[in-house]
């Protein structure tokens, strides 16, 4: 097969669906395996952490693919309607699949991680509607409840409303009405707690900083690092590189991946500072992750870019494999 031809394959939307396909039946194998270890921590202010909204068993697994298939979604709508990768391919599913199976022992359960990728995903893909408009304050606000309200079950939702804050300056909205809107967003779900008695002021407290790690045996914790840090290396050098191709882009299309490199940014400090809460930030690495590299690809469809992205994947399958076989 001519590495033309194997390129456009990998752009195709059949090998997006293979590579779900295979990302499930690894889940699935890894779960039934018993390597799925449950997180304990509570990391909430008010609410129970996602982890422990669904019980153990078939019905959190399930939940988690079902979440994870939300975010893919996403993201393909995002790409759809916004036109994000500038091609049609659908690569940036293909590496989302791989990536987020590179680390099993998450992927295969609900909780934090993938809550905080659709949420900023959905809030991505209000904001992208927005530019310019002169009535933003509603997606706005409706953003700023959305991540507020999480905040109460994690902080780490928290570390992302400074960062929509900036993605309003690139959508250009950034004024006195989306400030307010803002502010007023975050404090509604608060209201509603307090004032209907779900949240009183006795069950308010720390979240427990207790790091993950503790839960989780080396050779695990060793993986789910040299994961995390390969996306991260590879989410960085995608957005260096693409920003040659970006610039040369329409106002609103540098507004709209400005908006996701600020998102993929913050992730990355997000999982730098708060270590001992890494997990909570994978999902969101590998979105950004899987967006840039695609976008990068897309871009630059050498005859020969097959074999880059053949070695990216097969990467994420090693991973997998020494988390299951060896």
């Amino acid at each position: 097969m001519r590495p033309a031809t194997l390129t456009r394959i990998l752009h195709s939307r059949g090998v997006a669906a293979v590579a779900s396909l295979l990302a499930v039946a690894a889940a699935v194998y890894y779960y039934v395996s018993g390597g799925t270890g449950g997180i304990l921590a509570d990391r909430g202010f008010a609410l129970p952490s996602a982890n422990e909204w669904i019980p153990e068993g078939w019905g959190n697994f399930l939940s988690a693919m079902a979440v994870n298939a939300l975010v893919v979604v996403m993201a393909a709508l995002m790409n759809k309607v916004y036109n994000i990768l500038r091609s049609m391919t659908g690569l940036y599913i293909t590496l989302f699949a791989f990536m987020q199976a590179a680390t099993p022992g998450f992927f295969t359960q609900f909780y934090t991680g993938p809550v905080l990728a659709l949420a900023v995903a959905v809030g991505l893909y209000l904001l992208f509607g927005c530019y310019r408009s002169t009535q933003a304050s509603w997606s706005v606000f409706i953003v700023f409840m959305m991540l507020s309200l999480l905040t109460a079950t994690q902080y780490c939702f928290g570390l992302f409303m400074p960062a929509f804050l900036i993605c309003c300056a690139q959508m250009r909205i950034f004024n006195g009405r989306t400030l307010v809107a803002a502010f007023l967003g975050t404090l509604t779900p608060w209201w509603i707690l307090l004032g209907f008695g779900i949240v009183t002021p006795q069950t308010l407290h720390v979240p427990d900083f207790r790091s993950i790690f503790a839960e989780l045996d080396p050779g695990d914790m060793l993986w789910t690092l040299i994961s995390a840090g390969f996306t991260g290396l590879l989410l960085v050098l995608s957005i260096i590189l693409n920003v040659f191709k970006t610039i040369a882009y329409n106002a609103r299309s540098r507004a709209v991946n400005g908006a996701i490199t600020v998102t993929a940014l913050f992730a990355i400090v997000g999982a730098c500072a708060d270590f001992s809460n890494i997990p909570a930030y994978i999902p969101l690495l590998n979105f950004c992750a899987a967006i840039q590299t695609a976008h990068y690809f897309s871009t630059h469809r050498a005859d020969r870019s097959c074999f880059a992205i053949l070695a990216v994947i097969a990467v994420y399958v090693a991973l997998y494999l020494c988390q299951t076989v060896i």
